[in-house]
């Protein structure tokens, strides 16, 4: 999915979203819609899970995104399975980069063994063969939201502008390139990248692929800026997009936050609770969806001067070096972009306020690698490829 390292996605208490992916078989672990372990080619919410910090030692406890109750754990004899019970030790993994392979190595602390995948079933084996995974963020789709206007950067086919929107011309990928901090920044809807042009501050989209570096600032916010002219995008008082040279101060006009867009997800319980609803169990969804539509978070995203958009600005929005995309409202905007029912709401709204952050901060020696003291030397975990 990603070429050589990303931006992750963690929650406000700092756990890190990621997918677990077999580079052999292209296959994500799942937990499935019962709760239940296994392999899928998708990269969806069932396949998101939630990396919990147990130690100094690299081991965490990891957690499904959706059923945040289920964690991976195993026994002795190589059985892999989701529990419930998170206190055992069984239910911690170590995970270290892989000495001989491309990939981490993901260790069960209480057994030794390392988790492995036949093409068929999930397991752990006492042999370092075949045990090398690839730890991906889990999305990398965002939101550009500038700090001082709140506006989103948006594009027709050509141009760029800002918007109170949160909807399909809002949404880009943002995909590492070339050296380490560089990053393309692709329309979703268009297809076409953003680009900041040498002699003047015009910021257009075009088919020639950009490279823009994302700064983290140690107060929260971001810069984006053009790995090739230096200059910074920004946003002026008349809520125009264009790109500066940073010969004066403009303030927060050029500080922005990136708002992960998280794949939709539903679990069994919520699955259940509609059925359980009776009479129009089979309507009650789309009643929802009219709900939630009727306030603002459609299926392109949040519609300016709705109620969703005055809920998006009320809410408060606490970075970290990157941007928080939080609580009921982006759970409500992911239930209008999914299309999604009710089930939806109370499971994704369990899971956080989500956070996207560059890797910007980090130190980097001359070969390119990721250099962090010991008790931190696993962070971030999809930025594995860089670690020293």
């Amino acid at each position: 999915m990603q070429q050589s390292f990303c931006l992750p996605v963690t929650e406000e208490s700092g756990n890190e979203l990621c997918y677990i992916s077999h580079p052999n078989y292209d296959r994500r672990i799942r937990c499935d819609i019962f709760g239940n372990l296994d392999m899928n080619e998708n990269w969806g919410g069932w396949e998101v899970w939630r990396f919990i910090k147990s130690g100094d030692d690299g081991s965490f406890v990891i957690t499904s995104w959706t059923h945040h109750k289920k964690v991976p754990c195993s026994d002795g004899n190589g059985r892999v399975y989701a529990t419930e019970n998170k206190e055992g030790s069984w239910t911690k993994w170590r995970v270290v980069k892989h000495p001989t392979r491309e990939g981490v190595r993901i260790e069960s602390v209480d057994h030794g063994r390392f988790l492995a995948f036949s093409g068929h079933d999930l397991y752990t084996m006492d042999k370092e063969n075949d045990t090398a995974w690839f730890i991906e963020p889990a999305t990398n789709h965002f939101f550009i939201s500038n700090v001082s206007h709140d506006r989103r950067l948006s594009s027709s086919e050509s141009n760029t502008f800002t918007s109170e929107n949160r909807k399909d011309w809002e949404k880009w990928i943002i995909q590492p390139e070339g050296n380490m901090g560089e990053f393309s920044i692709c329309s979703v809807t268009h297809g076409k990248y953003l680009n900041s042009i040498q002699d003047n501050d015009n910021l257009v989209v075009s088919e020639p692929k950009h490279l823009w570096n994302i700064i983290s600032l140690p107060h929260g916010g971001i810069y984006v800026q053009s790995a090739r002219t230096g200059r910074r995008i920004s946003c002026n008082h008349d809520k125009h997009a264009y790109t500066t040279d940073n010969s004066h101060n403009v303030g927060c006009e050029e500080v922005w936050k990136l708002e992960p867009i998280m794949p939709g997800t539903i679990s069994k319980n919520h699955i259940w609770s509609m059925v359980g609803i009776g009479v129009g169990a089979v309507a009650m969804p789309f009643l929802v969806m009219g709900a939630v539509g009727a306030i603002g978070f459609g299926s392109g995203g949040i519609v300016a001067q709705s109620m969703a958009a005055g809920m998006m600005s009320a809410e408060a929005i606490a970075s970290r070096g990157g941007v928080i995309a939080g609580g009921t409202v982006a759970t409500l905007q992911s239930i209008g972009a999914a299309g999604l029912g009710v089930g939806l709401t109370s499971a994704t709204a369990a899971s956080g306020a989500v956070v996207g952050g560059g890797i910007a901060a980090l130190c980097q020696d001359n070969e390119s690698s990721i250099t962090v003291s010991e008790h931190s030397k696993h962070y971030p975990l999809c930025s594995w490829r860089l670690w020293s």
